[in-house]
């Protein structure tokens, strides 16, 4: 029985040391990862990475002076000596710092900054990079803005430099898509009648309780006018010059837009007096802010009159444009 005992206590040793030895082996193994770890997580700042600044810009290329620019327009501040600017037309790259002489940084009232200050909101970056690299009409440059300090791209984005200027108004008589239309007569007007102003208009009849309305379509060919694709316009403006039979409040003359989804109705023009030229002058960007929207662009001028028919009552148009800025 003694004997008995003797095995199973030396069987139960056994166990413990198997167990044992497990245990030490898992955290031998854990040990090992953990200084791995600590010694990978140690170097540098990997612990503590650089904060990247979150920065609202706009970019763009002046083609009166060959200079690209680049403006703050909300967020972080971001230190100048930080900052490096990569322009890429595909077949060359060249690199700018804020210290180069070829760069300068101005502040919102025209100022030069010293190039270890801060680009801040309201600040202009302005690069000449005639000395490194040659951007050249219609074609586009890829533009990275490098925060330095995280090694991070901030913005990337794509330029072109213009074809051509735009004219400052376009008519429906600029393209020859454009066109003018009269739902009182059903007949297709001449565009031409509202390329400028000179006092030869539209002319339109407005019938007792009924609704008319003279529609413009401008046709426009953005690739044309040298728009680039991605496009966001800053200002668009439409302009109407017209007038009616008299300045009888029973006659309303109320302009519509439509950029290709729905239409937007605006208040009636505002008259001064019978037969009296007005211009009406509406900021439109809120409704037309890309090229389909623009390319899209219908007016629409509704007339309504409660006089009898023989009163005649009629309104003109001489003049509808739309000024665009991007």
């Amino acid at each position: 029985m003694e004997g008995k005992k003797y095995r199973t206590l030396g069987q139960d040793c056994g166990a413990v040391s198997e167990v044992m030895g497990a245990v030490l082996m898992i955290s031998i193994v854990v040990l090992a990862f953990s200084s791995v770890a600590l010694t990978i997580f140690s170097e540098g700042d990997s612990m503590d990475p650089p904060h990247t600044p979150h920065t609202n810009l706009r970019e763009n290329i002046n083609t009166s002076e060959d200079t690209v620019e680049i403006f703050h327009n909300g967020g972080e501040e971001i230190d100048l000596k930080d900052i490096m600017i990569i322009l890429n037309t595909g077949e060359k790259r060249a690199e700018f710092n804020m210290s180069e002489s070829a760069v300068k940084v101005f502040d919102p009232k025209g100022n030069q900054l010293p190039s270890d200050g801060v680009f801040a909101l309201g600040n202009r970056i302005v690069i000449d990079p005639t000395g490194k690299i040659n951007i050249t009409s219609g074609n586009a440059v890829d533009l990275y803005f490098v925060h330095t300090a995280s090694d991070q791209v901030i913005q990337k984005t794509k330029l072109w430099k213009d074809v051509r200027d735009l004219p400052y108004w376009i008519t429906p008589h600029t393209f020859p898509a454009g066109t003018a239309y009269d739902n009182s007569t059903e007949k297709w007007l001449d565009t031409e009648l509202v390329d400028k102003i000179d006092n030869r208009p539209t002319e339109s009849f407005i019938p007792k309780n009924i609704a008319i309305c003279q529609n413009y379509t401008f046709g426009i060919d953005v690739e044309e006018l040298g728009i680039p694709e991605s496009t966001s316009f800053t200002k668009v403006i439409l302009k109407i010059i017209s007038t009616r039979h008299d300045q009888s409040p029973q006659i309303r003359m109320v302009p519509e837009i439509y950029n290709g989804s729905e239409w937007t109705t605006f208040n009636p023009i505002p008259f001064e007096g019978s037969n009296k030229y007005v211009e009406t002058n509406l900021t439109i960007t809120k409704y037309v802010k890309n090229i389909t929207e623009l390319e899209n662009l219908e007016v629409r001028i509704l007339a309504e009159g409660n006089a009898a028919n023989q009163s005649k009552k009629t309104f003109w148009v001489d003049f509808v444009g739309v000024h665009v800025e991007y």
